[in-house]
């Protein structure tokens, strides 16, 4: 299998990895960023705009950016094995 870097993963791997070190990605739009309280109220993006939520394994929300790029990055800064979510 493969992650979205195209980096393989051995079996057996995602077995070794906790459940609290990893962070779910999940594209995210604005009014249902809005809906759910991620974006501050009085906050205004444009629309269309796609956001890419950061998730701990419990759905809270860790963080939220405009890139998945940045996402997976703050993931992997913070040592949190990042996972994509559609």
């Amino acid at each position: 299998m493969t992650n979205n870097n195209n980096e393989l993963f051995e079996t057996g791997d995602m077995e070794n990895i906790g459940p609290e070190r990893i962070a779910y990605i999940k594209p995210t739009g604005v009014e249902e960023a809005k809906r759910q309280g991620i974006i501050p109220a009085g906050i205004k993006l444009p629309d269309g705009v796609k956001l890419y939520v950061l998730h701990a394994v419990d759905g809270s929300v860790l963080g939220f950016t405009d890139a998945w790029a940045s996402a997976y990055g703050a993931a992997v800064q913070n040592e949190l094995t990042p996972v994509s979510v559609h």
